[in-house]
């Protein structure tokens, strides 16, 4: 950013820290090792500046979703653990011993293809193995006892390579956050620990292995082995993005400024379509933050805002750059701070409904040119 601008001086995104340790703290208290999601920026809160605060504050270990991630913490000063979820190639196995980055096997070919590129880079790669217990994305195919003891075999063989290190064994939970779904979950679960056993049985049972991820820290301490990994409720909201009322506390509040005051008279439409018409006269404030800036358009007309401790709606399409909302003009003037969303605004999870997606994604959608202010890391 400019060093001649201030950060707040149009758009920003405001992180509260405190708030984030106190998300953090209740993955802490299930008394397992704590592994701090923190891909895709930390879902638009800032990687770097969260995890060596979450490193600071005693986080066991990191997970991001590719390489170029795991560098950029790395390079910036992580120390602990980084493990790669997504896949990751071979031709990268030098990088990945240098930098002391853990990497996700996703299935047997491609910890031989690792092993291989390794032994003739003379380095050792570390692995975690991912098991596909039903969520049918990446991993070992575990879904159902027979798949379950074949992909133990092959762990068993992953686990026996000479320049694969495998420290860890994983799963990903699909409907933990769906109580009508709970068997699912006990049965992605079973899966799981027949491997385990397998593993156990012989010998080779991974240092850390886990299951959990938000929901399952939230809704099932049964699944909580040696590690959980905290995702989405790192940054106080909710795997269900649902509205709601708990434990977790919010992390990011988008805020702008007002830069006009206007009255119109009755009849006058605003914005882009003409979609919102003042049938008597009113007065808007133009503020300084669309689309661009990850305010989503699906919000217009359908949103409120909040200027000096008052809701006011959102009024007329949200254009790139700017958009408006109906004012009293005797409390709002130009400079004000207006929340957008988070904070004393609509929540996350709100926006996430009037918009059609979920809470994570919206935050994960706030653009680079949107400074993140830091807060409270006292």
């Amino acid at each position: 950013m400019n060093e001649l601008l201030s950060p707040t001086a149009r758009t920003w995104a405001e992180i509260d820290m405190a708030n984030l340790k106190h998300n953090y703290e209740i993955a802490r208290n299930t008394g397992k090792k704590v592994m701090c999601v923190i891909k895709a920026d930390a879902y638009g809160h800032g990687a770097l500046h969260c995890g060596k605060y979450l490193e600071k504050a005693g986080a066991d270990a990191f997970a991001v979703a590719c390489l170029s991630e795991a560098l950029q913490l790395r390079q910036g000063g992580i120390t602990k653990t980084i493990l790669i979820l997504g896949y990751t190639s071979a031709e990268y196995a030098r990088v990945l011993a240098d930098f002391d980055i853990t990497q996700t096997l996703v299935d047997e070919s491609h910890a031989l293809e690792l092993d291989k590129a390794a032994r003739e880079a003379n380095v050792t790669v570390k692995g975690h193995i991912k098991l596909d217990t039903g969520m049918s994305r990446a991993g070992l195919f575990a879904q159902g006892r027979e798949a379950a003891m074949q992909a133990a075999m092959a762990a068993e063989r992953m686990s026996r390579l000479s320049h694969v290190k495998v420290t860890g064994m994983y799963t990903h939970f699909s409907v933990a956050d769906t109580p009508s779904q709970d068997e699912y979950t006990a049965w992605q679960l079973d899966n799981y620990k027949t491997v385990m056993d397998y593993l156990t049985s012989r010998g080779l049972r991974p240092e850390t292995c886990h299951t959990s991820n938000s929901a399952a820290i939230l809704y099932h301490p049964e699944t909580q082995i040696d590690m959980v990994r905290e995702g989405v409720m790192l940054y106080g909201m909710y795997p269900d993005s649902m509205p709601q009322y708990g434990p977790l506390k919010p992390v990011m509040a988008l805020k702008t400024r007002v830069s006009q005051v206007r009255d119109f008279p009755a009849g006058t439409t605003v914005s882009y379509g003409r979609t919102f018409k003042g049938n008597e006269p009113f007065t808007t404030a133009v503020t300084l933050a669309g689309y661009a800036d990850g305010y989503p358009r699906r919000l217009s007309n359908n949103t409120t805002v909040t200027i000096n401790g008052e809701r006011y709606p959102q009024a007329g399409r949200i254009c790139m750059d700017m958009c408006m909302a109906l004012v009293d003009g005797a409390k709002v003037k130009r400079g004000d701070t207006v929340t957008l969303i988070g904070g004393d605004s609509i929540s996350w999870e709100e926006a996430s409904q009037k918009v059609g997606t979920i809470n994570y994604e919206l935050t994960c959608l706030v653009t680079n040119r949107v400074p993140r202010v830091y807060i409270n890391e006292d």
